[in-house]
């Protein structure tokens, strides 16, 4: 059986929605995030071999339209940050598994230690182990984490959210009038722990990653102005490079209202032949 190494490539990208005065999104990709305020896009994109094991990829979205929303996602996105630098190849998957889920308690912690008067923030982070190739969701909130495969774009998380529940419960479906209106209203976020003890995350088991195989992360603001069906026709057109700013381009045309943001992770599977790994880190 021959053995593989996986390489990958990275981008991502957030952009103001049409009717705010702030930028409220953040992403991160390894150590890259938007770290001003101020600004109102970024884009970002990587590639490389990399001898890391562990990258963290995520998307961050602040809570309510406010002044102080961009602080509670750009808390997260430094705090996944911190992790993600101190992610060591001794490090088993069960031990990063806790090291993240233990940063999102420390997001909450900050929030509601603001002095600001924070609401908090959504959160879809990806955790790549190169070494099994395979890939973790941990989030909170109604930012999503997707897996393009076999040209099918596949929503892994579940939004928090009580338009999601009811429709889990069968009290409506996605057609009904009221989920529009119950999307916006989230039953987990981080900052809702107010004694700041007993926050956990949503989380998946560790998948297995398959040639061709793509990770997106996306904010509500592109999702709720796009369909599934816009989602794909995007990422079909642009399956050999990235199709970050085709999406962001897609929920802007369609008159995305609120901030936008995508992170889009591509990988490659090449038979490794024992030639040294000379991928720089981010």
């Amino acid at each position: 059986m021959p053995e593989y190494k996986m390489t990958f490539s990275a981008a991502g990208q957030t952009q103001i929605g049409q009717k705010r005065e702030n930028n409220e999104d953040n992403f991160l990709i390894g150590s890259h995030y938007k770290k001003e305020c101020a600004n109102p896009n970024d884009f970002f994109s990587f590639t490389s071999t990399n001898r890391c094991r562990y990258i963290l990829f995520g998307v961050f979205d602040g809570m309510g339209g406010g002044p102080y929303g961009e602080y509670a996602s750009l808390y997260a996105a430094e705090e996944m940050c911190d992790i993600h630098m101190k992610l060591t190849d001794s490090l088993s998957p069960e031990q990063v598994s806790c090291l993240v889920s233990s940063a999102f308690q420390t997001v909450n912690n900050r929030i509601i230690r603001d002095s600001s008067n924070i609401l908090g923030t959504t959160a879809a982070v990806c955790i790549l182990d190169r070494k099994e190739m395979a890939v973790k969701y941990l989030w909170s909130g109604d930012s999503r984490g997707y897996l393009y495969r076999y040209n099918t774009l596949l929503q892994i998380t579940e939004d928090q959210s009580v338009a999601a529940a009811s429709v889990k419960k069968g009290i409506y479906s996605r057609t009904d009038l009221n989920y529009k209106n119950d999307s916006h209203r989230l039953t987990g976020f981080i900052g809702r722990d107010a004694y700041g003890y007993n926050f956990h995350p949503e989380e998946t088991a560790w998948m297995k990653l398959k040639q061709n195989d793509m990770i997106f992360l996306m904010t509500d603001g592109v999702f709720s102005s796009c369909s599934n069906t816009v989602l794909e026709s995007e990422i079909h057109k642009n399956t050999g490079c990235f199709s970050v700013s085709g999406l962001i381009d897609a929920a802007m045309h369609l008159g995305a209202v609120d901030d936008i943001s995508v992170v889009q992770i591509r990988f490659d599977f090449l038979e490794y032949k024992g030639e040294e790994d000379n991928g720089g880190s981010i």
